[in-house]
């Protein structure tokens, strides 16, 4: 008898636990990126749901706040057995903040939207004009475009845009002592004395660099941005921010103090120092004045830090007086208006005043001596005369005059700015991002 030995097939099973083992392996690393892939997809799927989560508790929030429905400072929504927690925040009382987190399982996400009751405005040009037309002396300049319904009258100044007279007709305006910049054209029924960068559309050109006209189509007036409805709607807002106590026919500021939204049933008369830096006036809402307003020596008026992007208006209105009241005196050296942080933001100072269209020689607005900073002037029926260095961001009136080194330098952002209403206007989303 044969004996076979006890150890044969050791090699081959040996050879078989080896390729088992491999194989084990090999299917391991071959699963782990489909695993990884799949928990990957499920975590992304679950936070996907968990963003649009958090965005329905958001509109839910501000549906029910811009429809003056209840809502509590905290609401709580379920949808598929998932939760969103939004968060409402009063920042002023023009802002407000909704936040809210959409949870899916340990996946959260979270969108802020910030709210206001402002109103948007547009400003096209840095200069737009009325019937009045537009008169530039000595060195004064515009930087920016210029558009103007009456007479566009220069000495020699510097508009570094396109200028537009457009007349009574749009075809029938006046260009008279202007030069421009950067390829810009001028388009008026006549052009004299100017120097015009790009091209000239007109009808007659006389004493200019350009000999001949490029066919003008009709420059129609364009409608003023801000209406009578837009400054009722402010005065509006103002009064329902309060109403302060006169004394002697004014209210006076001399201090730094907050103020707004509030109407002044009087004139409004805010004095700084002699020198230095002077009080700090923060407006917090729109400013109705029944009266003049009056602004000179050194001092601040600033647009409530809290406000970002956000611009306001003093409004100067006598109801009883558009002829000889309702009119605006800023003056003296060291005065400096500026927005909130962040830029998008100003002050603009309104006058009722009706003079210039009914042919009376009074100012609307005057602003002289350095005055300068995140200013914005606005009449729409009276003049508006800038002289000694004075220097703005933008100018629209029935009339304007620059004097005096005087300048109007456009600023970007102008073509969407956003005015407080105060209490009581109507929401809307100023800002959106997802946060933390």
């Amino acid at each position: 008898m044969k004996h076979l030995p006890r150890n044969k097939g050791a090699a081959i099973i040996t050879a078989v636990m080896f390729f088992v083992i491999i194989a084990t392996a090999m299917a391991i690393g071959l699963s782990s990126p489909v695993v990884r892939e799949y928990t990957t997809a499920r975590d992304f799927a679950k936070s996907k749901g968990a963003y649009y989560l958090s965005e329905a508790g958001s509109e839910d929030a501000l549906y029910r706040i811009k429809k003056a429905k209840p809502i509590s400072a905290q609401e709580i929504i379920s949808l598929g057995g998932n939760t969103a927690t939004t968060t409402i925040t009063d920042i002023t009382a023009s802002q407000k903040e909704i936040s809210s987190l959409g949870d899916i399982l340990l996946n959260t996400r979270r969108v802020k939207s910030k709210l206001t009751t402002s109103s948007g405005e547009s400003f096209s040009y840095g200069v737009q004009a009325g019937a009045g037309g537009v008169l530039l002396q000595n060195s004064s300049t515009i930087t920016g475009s210029l558009f103007s319904a009456g007479p566009i009258i220069g000495s020699n100044n510097l508009v570094t845009g396109t200028v537009i007279a457009g007349g009574t007709t749009g075809l029938n305006g006046s260009i008279t002592g202007v030069f421009n910049q950067g390829g810009s054209h001028m388009y008026a029924g006549t052009i004299s004395n100017s120097t015009i960068s790009g091209s000239a559309y007109c009808n007659t050109i006389s004493g200019s660099n350009r000999t001949s006209c490029e066919t003008l189509t009709a420059q129609v007036a364009q409608p003023f941005p801000i209406t009578a409805q837009d400054i009722a709607n402010w005065e509006t807002a103002a009064a329902l921010g309060g109403m302060v106590t006169c004394s002697g026919g004014k209210y006076a500021i001399n201090d730094s103090a907050s103020i707004g939204p509030k109407k002044i049933p009087c004139d409004l008369e805010i004095t700084g120092t002699g020198s230095g830096g002077g009080p700090v006036i923060t407006l917090g809402g729109p400013i109705w004045v029944t009266g003049n307003i009056k602004i000179k020596n050194h001092l601040t008026i600033r647009v409530d830090p809290t406000l970002v992007g956000q611009s306001i208006v003093m409004v100067s209105d006598n109801p009883t007086n558009h002829l000889t009241s309702s009119t605006v005196s800023v003056e003296g050296e060291g005065l400096n208006f500026a927005g909130a942080p962040g830029g998008n933001s100003w002050i603009m100072l309104i006058s009722e005043n009706n003079g210039a269209s009914l042919g009376q020689p009074n100012e609307a607005i005057e602003l002289e001596q350095g005055a300068q900073g995140d200013i914005l002037l606005y009449s729409r029926l009276g003049d508006i005369l800038l002289k000694n260095s004075a220097s703005v961001k933008e100018v629209t009136g029935y009339k304007i005059t620059l004097q005096n080194n005087a300048n109007v330098t456009y600023a970007s952002g102008l073509q969407n700015a956003l005015f407080t209403s105060g209490p009581g206007g109507t929401w809307t989303i100023q800002d959106w991002k997802e946060g933390q």
